[in-house]
């Protein structure tokens, strides 16, 4: 399966955000989406999930997403925000069993016992289990931060999208990060590889998470390829306008 963008632009209130982009994204692979605030990294994973409208084409399968039911769009991607969204005060497990919707069909009001246990299983694996009876509106950024993933998780989907996923983790639990999204990326869901797409400012995490990267400048994609040639110190000036490589060794 792969999600094709041709000749994409987008943007919020007649404001274009996104211009002309184009690119292809096969299954299995693990794409770092890099670049510099406002130059449109979170605007290209909604309108690759379907959540905003676009120009030009966006297919997965060679299915436009933007024709596709909410729930269809679900059982194929699943999309992380960052924690700056705001939440209705739900508890833990509540929240976490709203990612089984797309793969069982059932909200947390009459979810099956299947989709209890693997949303018990995800909570674990995000190290989130004793926080399960506590409200979002209790919780520190960084747990809030692996509710969101945990949920992302039970969702089922072969493409993942995750935006600042290490946002509010301290050094233990990015590394942690770092080694549960590899050993997903290595795994598939049904027939299909699994597919990571992120959004790092941690550029050392995106190259221990990531084998590609698509760089934005101002809407556009200035760099498509390996992601050892997207962080050399050369193509990182010329992302960021600031020399990285004189207070960082990536």
């Amino acid at each position: 399966m792969e999600l094709t963008v041709r000749n994409m632009s987008a943007g919020y209130n007649r404001n274009e955000i996104l211009h002309g982009i184009s690119l292809e994204i096969k299954s299995g692979e693990k794409v770092f989406v890099g670049g510099a605030n406002g130059s449109g990294k979170t605007t290209l994973l909604r309108v690759l999930s379907g959540i905003i409208p676009h120009t030009g084409d966006v297919l997965i399968g060679g299915r436009d997403v933007s024709s596709m039911k909410r729930k269809d769009v679900a059982k194929l991607i699943a999309l992380m925000p960052q924690t700056s969204d705001m939440y209705f005060p739900y508890s833990v497990r509540e929240t976490v069993l709203l990612g089984t919707y797309a793969s069982s069909g059932n909200s947390f009001f009459g979810s099956d016992s299947e989709a209890v246990q693997y949303a018990d299983k995800c909570m674990e694996d995000c190290g989130i289990s004793e926080l399960k009876e506590r409200h979002l509106d209790e919780l520190s950024g960084g747990q809030l931060q692996r509710v969101l993933l945990a949920r992302t998780f039970a969702q089922k989907s072969p493409f993942l999208f995750l935006d600042e996923p290490g946002n509010n983790l301290d050094i233990k639990y990015r590394a942690e990060l770092c080694d549960k999204l590899t050993d997903w990326a290595s795994g598939k869901t049904g027939d299909s590889d699994n597919t990571l797409v992120a959004v790092f400012h941690d550029l050392e995490q995106a190259k221990r998470c990531c084998t590609r990267a698509v760089m934005l400048k101002e809407g556009r994609i200035v760099f498509d390829g390996g992601i050892s040639e997207a962080l050399t110190p050369e193509m990182l000036l010329k992302v960021y306008d600031f020399d990285i490589g004189t207070y960082s060794k990536i």
